[in-house]
């Protein structure tokens, strides 16, 4: 299975989640960058703002062919209840995508995961195959290889049939 990781991540909950997705499914990653979100107190409150305001940011990232990839899987931090601004920045260039795509997310408890899986499927041009969510107090604690390794095994076995 060839495997795209797409991500964003301000504070590297989301990169560390995205890394050990890569190894465990020998994937490659594209990390989004955006620096108007990047580092202090000023700019988390500001992607707050942006974030229920649904300002879109510029973002950068480097290029990818779709049509190397099984599946994508995109994953962003959960903001205000929504995908982080730079992940609906990417979504609404309308990126080619492979016709598989799973998505992961984390977030800090404020915010249900479901409105923002809800958001990312509205945005996405093929339905979301999977979904996995991640408490960033799990991530820091180290405890989420269990569950990375069930949802790349579910992934595996769907791209098997």
């Amino acid at each position: 299975m060839r495997t795209l990781i797409v991500y964003y991540s301000r504070t590297g909950t989301t990169a560390t989640v995205a890394r050990a997705l890569a190894n465990r499914l020998d994937a490659d990653i594209r990390e989004i960058s955006c620096d108007r979100y990047a580092g202090g107190i000023f700019r988390y409150l500001l992607a707050g703002y942006d974030s229920v305001r649904g300002n879109l940011p510029e973002i950068e990232m480097a290029q990818f062919a779709a049509e190397q990839y099984d599946i994508v899987l995109v994953g962003t931090p959960i903001w205000t209840s929504h995908p982080a601004l730079p992940v609906r920045s990417f979504l609404h260039r309308k990126p080619d995508l492979p016709v598989r795509v799973a998505v992961f997310l984390t977030h800090g408890g404020h915010s249900p995961p479901q409105t923002c899986i809800d958001e990312l499927a509205e945005l996405l041009p093929v339905p979301v195959e999977a979904k996995l969510t991640f408490n960033s107090a799990q991530v820091a604690a180290g405890k989420f290889s269990d569950d990375v390794g069930d949802f790349a095994a579910e992934l595996e076995k769907r791209s098997a049939k």
